[in-house]
């Protein structure tokens, strides 16, 4: 038999070694990727999928291990506890966990997209469309700075929770939830109490914020399961405080220093941004009309006030009747979209577009050859298209694609 060099040795250094569960073919483009753009310090600083660098342990690998997921998730659900242990060095680490958004990047992922795009600290990176704002989190994470732009208040609260969650005072939490029943009987009225909506220069808002997250976070679970508000919502503040108290001790431990974010409710339409301002856009646009966010958040909303008809009139993929018309406002408002990224992003700065396309209910449109098109015409050149596996039966799509642009002003 013919002598054979496993994978792995003929990529990398074999005194380099990749975190367990790092076995899709995008995961290992990308790990080749870091390995070659990033210096030794730097994989060992920064790399979203190496444990070993020359026998040394990566820092990403150092944090998800002393986070403790066991004792954060020991009164989850069995289903939710294999998902987060599972989901250990890609999505549940850092403060990633604290409301699990559908649809939501895997933050491994974003964090090796930072590194091979040369995003360094001092730097700005942008998401428009910033969902939870798992690129802020990553960004940070990795003392970058971050701006976060989502049209949804929701989006713009589990933002503010998650970055303020990475650097604060662990004390000052745990005093504030020192009687979770009386928290749940104030936060349990029709509307948020007044609280949380008018103390905007309180120091303790901040806090505040976290357990009205934790809350809405109930609210899902309740309306999921059997068991009531009133049982769950102790459990869930407590895996709130849990995961921020051990990152914390990781993050001081490992001596991380964390970048900073600015949260804005705004659109990607008419972006409250500089001309030229920011370094790198990673986003993710709505996949067409295949999650209707609004209607996905609507108890969240509308327990904040919010209306939900004229979020819709603005927010992308939901407006039209019929597939024909939706499409072509989709792609309307996507061609503003991209010529709003081109505006507000420097010259020769890279632009990353995660998207898929369910060409069932596109009638066969492809989405990423649309989005690929009007980028063209804006003169955003095409550098790259990586295909990234979506798992689990219940998905009506099997890949989304990872778009590399240049913008070329």
């Amino acid at each position: 038999m013919k002598k054979h060099t496993p994978l792995l040795e003929k990529l990398f250094n074999k005194n380099f070694q990749l975190i367990d569960g790092t076995d899709e073919i995008f995961e290992l483009d990308l790990a080749l990727w870091e390995y070659e753009v990033l210096s030794k310090k730097e994989l060992i600083d920064r790399s979203a999928y190496f444990k070993l660098v020359d026998g040394e342990e990566t820092v990403h690998f150092k944090t998800c291990n002393l986070q403790n997921l066991e004792e954060v998730h020991k009164n989850s659900s069995f289903r939710t506890k294999i998902f987060f242990l599972d989901g250990k060095y890609s999505t549940g680490y850092a403060t990633h966990g604290l409301f699990p958004y559908r649809g939501k990047f895997h933050p491994q992922l974003i964090r090796a997209l930072l590194n091979i795009l040369e995003i360094k600290p001092g730097h700005i990176v942008l998401d428009p469309m910033a969902g939870s704002s798992t690129v802020a989190v990553e960004a940070n994470l990795l003392s970058i700075n971050s701006i976060s732009v989502d049209l949804s208040p929701f989006c713009e609260l589990m933002g503010k929770v998650k970055i303020f969650a990475l650097d604060l005072d662990i004390k000052i939490l745990e005093s504030i939830i020192t009687n979770p029943q009386e928290l749940l009987e104030k936060l349990k009225k029709e509307k948020v109490p007044e609280y949380f909506k008018n103390n905007k220069d309180d120091q303790k808002r901040s806090y505040y914020e976290i357990v009205l997250l934790a809350f809405l976070d109930t609210m899902g679970f309740a309306s999921r399961s059997s068991s009531s508000i009133d049982k769950l919502f102790p459990r869930v503040l407590e895996r709130y405080t849990s995961t921020i108290k051990y990152f914390q001790e990781a993050r001081q431990k490992i001596d991380l220093k964390i970048g900073k974010s600015k949260i804005i409710q705004g659109s990607v339409l008419s972006l409250p941004i500089d001309d030229n301002s920011v370094d790198a856009i990673i986003t993710s646009p709505p996949y067409s009309f295949a999650i209707d966010y609004l209607k996905n958040d609507q108890p969240q909303l509308e327990y904040l006030g919010y209306n939900l008809e004229s979020l819709r009139e603005e927010m992308i993929g939901l407006q039209g009747r019929g597939v024909e018309n939706k499409l072509e406002i989709y792609f309307d408002k996507m061609s503003i979209a991209l010529k709003e990224m081109q505006r507000v992003s420097k010259e020769n700065a890279p632009i990353i577009i995660i998207i898929g396309t369910n060409d069932i209910q596109t009638n066969g449109v492809i989405l990423e050859t649309k989005v690929i098109e009007l980028a063209k015409k804006l003169g955003i050149k095409f550098e790259l298209e990586l295909v990234k596996p979506i798992k689990g039966l219940q998905n009506t799509m099997k890949n989304e694609s990872i778009l590399f642009f240049t913008n070329l002003k």
